[in-house]
C-alpha cells in the first residue's frame, strides 16, 4: 500500500491523519515556538511545559464532559505506545486510544498540547470493531 499523509490547519489548531494500515489522527490544540534567543533556555523551555500542562486538565475534563465522555475508559496500563510525553491523560474507547498529551519532539520543535486517536493493542479486528 501506498503511505498518504493530510493535514489541516484552521486559526490556531492543526490536525494531520497518517499511514497506510491502522490510521492515527492527531490534533494539536496548543503549540508555542522554542525561542533558543532567550538569556536562559532551559528555564524557558520549563515555563512552556508548565503552561502546556496546565492547561492538560482542562482539555481532559472536556473530553470526559463531551460526547464520547460516557463511551471512554480510564485504566491503569500505560497508553503512550512508547511516545515521551512530558505530561498526559488516556483513556480506551472501543479498541481506540484516546490521549491527550503535552510533547516536545526535539529542541527545534514547538512545544504542543495534542489530542490523538490511535488503534489499541496488536491485533487487527478488522471492520468487526466499533467505529467511532
Amino acid at each position: 500500500m501506498k503511505q498518504w499523509a493530510t493535514t489541516w490547519r484552521r486559526d490556531d489548531a492543526r490536525a494531520w491523519i497518517q499511514g497506510d494500515g491502522p490510521v492515527e489522527v492527531e490534533f494539536t490544540l496548543w503549540y508555542r515556538e522554542v525561542e533558543d534567543e532567550r538569556l536562559d533556555p532551559d528555564t524557558y523551555i520549563d515555563e512552556l511545559y508548565d503552561l502546556a500542562s496546565a492547561e492538560l486538565p482542562r482539555v481532559a475534563a472536556q473530553l470526559e464532559s463531551g460526547v464520547l465522555g460516557a463511551r471512554i475508559e480510564a485504566v491503569d496500563e500505560d497508553l503512550t505506545d512508547g511516545a515521551d510525553y512530558i505530561d498526559h491523560t488516556a483513556w480506551l474507547i472501543a479498541d481506540k486510544v484516546l490521549l491527550a498529551g503535552v510533547k516536545h519532539d526535539d529542541t527545534d520543535a514547538p512545544v504542543q498540547l495534542v489530542v490523538v486517536l490511535r488503534g489499541y493493542g496488536t491485533d487487527d479486528q478488522g471492520d468487526a470493531g466499533e467505529r467511532l
